[in-house]
């Protein structure tokens, strides 16, 4: 994942966006995807970016990644709570979904990159998890 520090064209608001590589934010910008959280305009622009610094003190550093495990964790359960299984069958169910054959829902499993490009290719919205999806059984 990649952090941009994004910028509104319209209002001139910063906020952050996460995206899988750079060429995921352009795809995305390019078809108005990504919308300005304060006045939902589309004309996104990337920010200047500090470099990544270490510092004298990591002690933030610390807090920050206690943080984001938690949330992660929250977002873990969350997940299993709330979407199906679907385990290696993602591709498949995902299709299937799109195309009316599976009655739509949440579902998260695993994928290959093979299957992840074609995916996309088939313009079906998909999202890396950061976490490991498989079920123990």
């Amino acid at each position: 994942m990649i952090v941009f520090n994004l910028r509104c064209k319209d209002c001139e608001f910063n906020f952050e966006g996460w995206f899988e590589s750079s060429a995921e934010f352009i795809k995305q910008n390019k078809k108005n995807l990504i919308n300005c959280p304060s006045c939902e305009g589309a004309k996104i622009e990337k920010a200047l970016m500090a470099p990544n610094l270490n510092k004298k003190s990591n002690s933030k550093q610390k807090k920050l990644k206690k943080s984001v495990a938690s949330n992660i964790t929250k977002l873990k359960k969350i997940i299993e709570k709330n979407f199906d299984y679907v385990g290696d069958k993602f591709t498949e169910e995902a299709k299937k979904i799109k195309y009316g054959e599976a009655k739509e829902r949440s579902i998260y499993g695993e994928a290959t990159l093979d299957q992840r490009r074609e995916l996309i290719e088939e313009e079906i919205d998909i999202m890396p998890l950061p976490f490991s999806t498989k079920k123990n059984n």
